[in-house]
């Protein structure tokens, strides 16, 4: 079979699934399973198992299941990162906040950084890379997504220090005053438009994606519980949902921070913010 036969076969099965970028994923696809690019394949015949695997993993695309998981590597910004079922996948939307992030905490000297909820590590090894004076602890409950954790240290080799941890049960560990500068992606999705996600979304562990008190579980928690471990005058960074820019921001004002940098993302919504603690 000849790659272009199969390419279009791909894109007309993932072309049914309305959140499919099909041609970009059947590329990917293409190298993941070739492992050459569509272009290098011109005039190259295709096994048969080789053919059956690529419509099986496009079929499986059309149910939803994310292309990330396929491959079991995402980037996010220049780092490639392992992730798979139980980890929540890297967005372009989290580089935005990061981007703010590495702006602020490049101001610092020799800063302490605490992620919280940690995921992939995707935010503290980029932290790491991009502020390589910093140091970075990063702290993540769920097993499986400990093990994309550790993987990616090691992977990228950037030294942080990766702790399992329950951050509702953790804030009593430690010290005060200990950290610059405190940063989370916490799960922050209403558990009542659980039925109105993409399909995609619904594969990712639901532990990074729900909160309790409409999404904002996690944002009061942090901001009260976790203030005395951040240095007089240290920064909390959030990331969260494009539509609770006010909610998060009122909780951060009624526990006692000041507002530095509210930050939009490349769709123009708002993505997250930089308090500081007074």
């Amino acid at each position: 079979m000849v790659i272009s036969n199969i390419y279009k076969e791909m894109c007309d099965i993932m072309s049914q699934n309305p959140n499919s970028d099909f041609n970009f994923e059947a590329n990917q696809l293409i190298e993941f399973v070739l492992g050459k690019k569509r272009i290098e394949l011109l005039h190259t015949d295709v096994s048969d198992k080789d053919y059956e695997k690529l419509i099986s993993l496009s079929k499986k695309r059309l149910e939803g299941y994310p292309l990330q998981y396929i491959i079991g590597k995402w980037y996010f910004f220049d780092l490639e990162l392992s992730v798979g079922e139980g980890v929540l996948i890297p967005r372009q939307d989290t580089e935005t906040v990061c981007e703010a992030a590495f702006e602020q905490i490049n101001k610092l000297v020799a800063p302490a950084v605490l992620d919280l909820c940690s995921g992939s590590g995707c935010i503290a090894l980029a932290i790491k890379k991009y502020c390589p004076h910093s140091s970075v602890v990063a702290i993540e409950k769920s097993e499986q997504a400990y093990k994309y954790l550790e993987q990616n240290i090691e992977n990228t080799g950037i030294k942080i220090l990766p702790m399992q941890a329950d951050i509702l049960r953790f804030d009593d560990n430690i010290e005060e005053e200990s950290f610059d500068v405190i940063i989370s992606n916490p799960p922050y999705i209403d558990p009542s438009i659980k039925g109105e996600l993409q399909k995609e979304v619904l594969y990712e562990p639901e532990m990074a994606l729900f909160a309790n008190d409409k999404g904002l579980y996690f944002y009061r928690f942090i901001a009260k519980y976790y203030r005395k471990a951040l240095k007089d005058k240290g920064f909390l960074i959030f990331e969260y949902g494009f539509d609770q820019q006010k909610q998060v921001k009122d909780i951060l004002i009624a526990e006692g921070y000041k507002v530095i940098k509210e930050i939009i993302d490349l769709s123009e919504n708002p993505r997250g913010i930089i308090v500081q603690k007074i």
